[in-house]
């Protein structure tokens, strides 16, 4: 029933935005002073869409790009990108329609259109799929109260037309595609995008610097391995007993371990680090900055670890890295052969109804190990 109501509102939302907007052309080149892009959730879906983000800087190079996202702690990388500005939190996963009777619901709501209306807004891209149709309503209730002079971005499949943008792309033009190329269509409604996906963190030379002589200073003389045991979800951990045989190996072959993370992924590494002997690992879980974690990642000379940011992270840095997937879609890890060994878990599972259900693993310690070895090689 509620399914039906939010794509009835959905249609009546998208009607009542076309009569309002008529038909525009997009902005020229020079006009553009300001846009403002919606991309939810974490470090990973953040670091996917940089592509599009420079794609729309080089179509718009005298803009600054906004930014509205779920954590700006997430999305401070970003804002060392030159063309980008500033940032606003949107606690959309906190938004539930069955709440609209609540003074915080529209409050929460309110945040990113206030933000929008600040300043003039010349363009407004939205880069984030969701697969909560409540969601959608709410991400194009925002887009339809933008007041921007031009709006792209993506649309649910049963919308014909571009609804409350200008212009869309259907949601079924991913397909089985990573995102990042996906993200390059949307900017394609405005002009050539281009083909190149390079993701980009930025860092400072210092903070590498830093980070290697930490390593250097607890494992002298050892090459590293960096571990990221986290996930979002339980069912996407690699079981913490095989992370604990493959560092150990590690360590009998003369590698040092790096183990990274939020405070909450302490007790996954503290099993780990009390594995292991003194002088070969170094546990900096829930005690850097994430540009700090990034740095650890960049001076390392391999990344293991499952389907999460930090992954994310060590590919768009260009380390070797070894991707763990469990459960998820080709979307977020479809990356080419030459940019890491993704690992993929050959039992289906659909993530969205067992997220924290028990997951079973037939990726095993040997196949980690072996690719580790050629990657060190």
């Amino acid at each position: 029933m509620i399914e039906r109501v939010v794509r009835a509102l959905i249609r009546l939302l998208s009607v009542g935005a076309q009569i309002v907007r008529g038909v525009r052309d997009p902005p020229s080149r020079d006009s553009v002073r300001r846009i403002v892009a919606l991309q939810m959730s974490g470090v990973g879906d953040l670091l996917l869409t940089t592509p599009a983000l420079r794609a729309l800087h080089r179509l718009y190079p005298a803009a600054r790009i906004d930014v509205i996202t779920y954590k700006l702690g997430s999305a401070s990388f970003l804002f060392r990108l030159p063309y980008m500005g500033r940032g606003c939190e949107f606690p959309l996963f906190e938004l539930e329609l069955k709440r609209a009777w609540s003074p915080s619901f529209w409050r929460g709501l309110a945040r990113p259109i206030r933000f929008l209306r600040e300043e003039p807004c010349d363009l407004y891209v939205s880069f984030h799929h969701t697969w909560l149709l409540q969601w959608y309503l709410f991400e194009l209730w925002v887009a339809a109260r933008a007041r921007a002079l031009f709006a792209i971005g993506i649309n649910p499949d049963f919308l014909a037309g571009p609804g409350v943008f200008d212009r869309a792309v259907p949601e079924s033009l991913l397909g089985e595609r990573h995102y990042r190329p996906f993200f390059l269509d949307v900017v394609s409604l405005l002009g050539e995008a281009g083909h190149d996906v390079t993701m980009e963190f930025p860092l400072e030379p210092d903070e590498v610097r830093q980070a290697s002589e930490r390593l250097r200073q607890a494992m002298p003389g050892c090459r590293i391995v960096c571990l990221h045991m986290g996930a979002s979800h339980a069912a996407q951990l690699w079981p913490v007993e095989r992370y604990v045989e493959f560092a150990q190996r590690c360590c009998r072959d003369g590698y040092g371990l790096v183990l990274i993370g939020t405070e909450g992924e302490r007790g996954l590494t503290d099993q780990v680090a009390k594995s292991l002997p003194a002088g070969r690992v170094l546990n900096v879980t829930g005690a850097t900055t994430l540009s700090e974690m990034a740095a650890f990642i960049a001076a390392s000379d391999l990344f293991v670890g499952n389907d999460s940011g930090p992954m994310h992270v060590a590919i768009a840095l260009q380390r070797p890295t070894i991707g763990l997937i469990g459960p998820g879609r080709p979307r977020y890890y479809r990356y080419g052969l030459h940019e890491a060994v993704i690992l993929r878990n050959p039992i289906l599972f659909d993530i969205h109804d067992r997220k924290d259900s028990p997951y079973p693993w037939v990726i095993t310690v040997d196949e980690v190990y072996r690719h580790a070895r050629i990657l060190l090689a």
